[in-house]
């Protein structure tokens, strides 16, 4: 068993040292991106991360990842996939403080939102960490809609006003993750909110779906809650088109059964993950690979 005063030590030491200095870098990275005009802090970023990113303890999980996913791939492959994710990633971080502008300054262009300004309910947009993720909620903000949104607090509690400055843009109620979000879902989605989530990572609470061809513990609340209440359930898919303009589009309902019991959820739940593996194999350096999608035990690349 674990000593409980060296688990303690470790901790305290954690956030006295380690998380300040976490902090600074990204506070100086915020920062530094929030001065810089919106193309330049993506593309510097971008390139930052680039460089940075395949140096790190996160590019070994994310080759792993990316051969248990797509094993075709030769080693030259892979690499150039990594290479394009870090600079995806680096350029979502520069594109972070300016989030909120990018509407007015034309660089998301939004298909689909018809299916939003129709609605004489709330609504439940599902999406992945691809493109810029940030961007999804901003479709139905668009379109006239108070967005809802579920946010699981930083480690990092130093950095905490990030989320908070995010999150004020949306307008609807904001949830923390776990039995708080569970019965806030409901009650945003009664007053007409769209609650916009992210299903493409691990979740403990939630059932194992094929992805990939392989089981990965996967949301399913949303669908129970969208079969149950009668709430449209569609799809919100964010695509890089180059730089940093950006296609957020916004599917028509998806087709929901009367049932929800284990089988049919477990089809639903199937249905979307093989629609998000889509999105990802047409794009696949734009989805970000270190997630731990798979779980910790995860078969070595082949």
């Amino acid at each position: 068993m674990a000593d409980p005063l060296g688990k303690f030590l470790l901790c305290a030491a954690r956030q006295i040292f380690i998380w300040p200095l976490e902090a600074g870098i990204v506070l100086s990275l915020y920062g530094l991106a929030r001065v810089l005009p919106l193309p330049v802090a993506s593309a510097i970023m971008g390139t930052l991360f680039g460089l940075v990113g395949p140096l790190t303890p996160w590019q070994a999980r994310a080759r792993r990842n990316l051969a248990l996913a797509m094993p075709e791939l030769s080693a030259a492959e892979q690499s150039r996939i990594l290479a394009g994710m870090w600079r995806n990633f680096g350029r979502v971080i520069g594109e972070f403080p300016h989030v909120h502008r990018m509407v007015r300054l034309g660089r998301i262009r939004f298909e689909g939102q018809e299916h939003l300004q129709g609605l004489d309910g709330g609504a439940i947009l599902i999406g992945a960490h691809i493109g810029n993720w940030e961007l999804g909620p901003y479709a139905a903000l668009a379109a006239g809609r108070k967005v809802a949104a579920i946010y699981r607090p930083l480690n990092n509690r130093l950095l905490s006003g990030l989320l908070e400055r995010r999150q004020a843009n949306y307008g609807g109620d904001i949830f923390r993750k776990g039995r708080e979000a569970a019965l806030g879902m409901v009650s945003a989605l009664r007053k007409g909110q769209v609650m916009c989530l992210l299903v493409d990572q691990q979740l403990r609470e939630g059932m194992p779906v094929p992805f990939f061809g392989h089981p990965a513990q996967t949301s399913v609340s949303h669908v129970k809650l969208a079969i149950r209440k009668k709430v449209p359930l569609m799809y919100m898919r964010t695509e890089r088109l180059g730089g940093s303009r950006f296609r957020v589009r916004i599917s028509p309902p998806v087709p929901l059964p009367d049932k929800d019991d284990d089988a049919t959820i477990l089809a639903v739940a199937s249905q979307i993950n093989a629609e998000i593996e889509g999105w990802i194999r047409a794009q696949p350096e734009q989805w970000f690979w270190p997630h731990r999608r798979w779980g910790k035990i995860l078969p070595h690349s082949r």
